[in-house]
């Protein structure tokens, strides 16, 4: 697996969420409703959404060692699966691979969230309400799923989240280096993190968001072992999705009952 990839180091990320803001900008994604303390601890807002494709995410602080405590925050976005479910299940095609990241196009996305409900890291969302663009004319469309595309649909050559990360937590390159990279790392700082590991390397046939986690993946919400798809019941429901396409008349709203019906049959 060759490529670009994004590296996550925990033990350099502070939490500060420039990663999420600049996204934002660079993307004219607008800011969300919510509520100090959203999330666990200093997380906010709660989760990735329609409209946040980077996020700092707060988990319980580890208090195993009174004297010293540990801060437990991981930086997330869309792990770009070599071997993606929601490219599976997409009934419209419409999530591709472009130089090995994974992509949605909005313009074919019909909203029916198949992609959302077999995503088991919780990534794609599907927008409610039209949104108007943050320091851009137009609007973000309703009934479009959206998350992070590597800069894929705002072309820039290094993308912002890790071009403004402060202390080097998040990084940019070459795959096979940064996999060399957190190897390395792993080993330097397993004194002082006993529980240390890589996450990544090797799940869905590898990701392009590499993360080196200072305790075990379950700690984070990550599985180690993550199952993919039930390939055959994907393939039957997309197969009934293509007959029942056939009459809505290519409206999008009665493309997503013919999804949710199709879904119903193969249940």
């Amino acid at each position: 697996m060759s490529g670009k990839a994004f590296l996550v180091d925990t033990t350099k990320c502070s939490g500060c969420r420039a990663c999420q803001v600049s996204c934002k900008q660079w993307n004219n994604l607008p800011g969300e409703k919510t509520t100090f303390f959203a999330g666990p601890e200093y997380t906010n807002p709660a989760e990735l959404s329609a409209i946040t494709f980077n996020h700092v995410k707060f988990f319980p602080i580890d208090r195993t060692y009174p004297e010293k405590p540990m801060w437990m925050i991981m930086h997330k976005k869309c792990y770009h699966c070599e071997d993606a479910n929601c490219m599976k299940v997409c009934p419209q095609q419409t999530i591709k691979k472009i130089e090995g990241w994974t992509v949605i196009d909005q313009r074919n996305c019909i909203g029916c969230g198949a992609c959302v409900g077999e995503c088991i890291y919780k990534v794609p969302q599907v927008l409610g309400e039209d949104m108007p663009k943050y320091g851009a004319e137009g609007v973000i469309k309703k009934d479009k799923s959206y998350k992070c595309h590597a800069c894929m649909q705002n072309k820039r050559e290094v993308p912002l989240c890790a071009k403004h990360c402060p202390t080097g937590a998040l990084t940019y390159g070459s795959r096979d280096e940064l996999l060399k990279k957190a190897k390395a790392r792993v080993k330097q700082m397993s004194a002082q993190y006993p529980h240390i590991n890589l996450y990544g390397e090797n799940q869905f046939g590898g990701l392009r968001v590499l993360t080196v986690l200072k305790d075990q993946p379950e700690k984070y919400g990550l599985p180690l072992q993550p199952k993919p798809i039930d390939i055959k019941k994907a393939e039957a429901i997309r197969d009934t999705y293509q007959l029942l396409a056939l009459f809505t008349m290519g409206f999008p709203s009665l493309k997503r009952i013919a999804y949710k019906i199709s879904r119903s049959i193969q249940a």
